[in-house]
């Protein structure tokens, strides 16, 4: 992404907050830490600025889940070289304690595949969602002291 997308995204306020923080999420690279912060020095409130960037980023990795939720089955099945009673299986074991991985959706390289994995084996969504805002919510709160602290 260029500066000047960057820039753009500061100049919309709150909303682009929200987009960069959206699109951090999602399988486009962008740095919403950076965004977050440039917001932070440009006198935003921290904690406004924190929940913004919570929801934006929770609803960009509810866009990977969905992605993999909407996948197609065969496909992934043959791509994988998994049998249907692998498939099942992996599902079985996900559907009870699943959701809780989407506290690491947060992680960067793996957190955006993960949830896409987990929109494949159709782990629920309510439960995994509240999962992922509280892992990117406290993300945020830690860049948020991190800030506060020290710069």
């Amino acid at each position: 992404m260029s500066q000047g997308f960057f820039m753009e995204l500061i100049s919309w306020g709150y909303l682009g907050l929200f987009g960069g923080s959206f699109l951090s999420a999602t399988l486009v690279p962008f740095p919403s830490e950076g965004l977050l912060y440039a917001f932070f020095k440009l006198g935003y409130p921290v904690w406004i600025c924190v929940i913004i960037a919570s929801f934006g980023n929770t609803i960009g990795g509810f866009t990977n889940y969905w992605i993999g939720y909407s996948a197609n089955a065969a496909f992934i099945q043959r791509r994988f070289k998994l049998d249907e009673t692998r498939l099942l299986k992996w599902q079985a074991k996900f559907a009870k304690y699943g959701h809780f991985m989407g506290l690491l959706a947060w992680l960067p390289l793996i957190g955006d595949p993960m949830l896409i994995a987990l929109g494949v084996l159709k782990v629920k969504f309510w439960p995994l969602s509240i999962m992922i805002f509280i892992g990117k919510f406290m993300r945020y709160v830690f860049l948020a002291l991190i800030f506060e602290l020290f710069v």
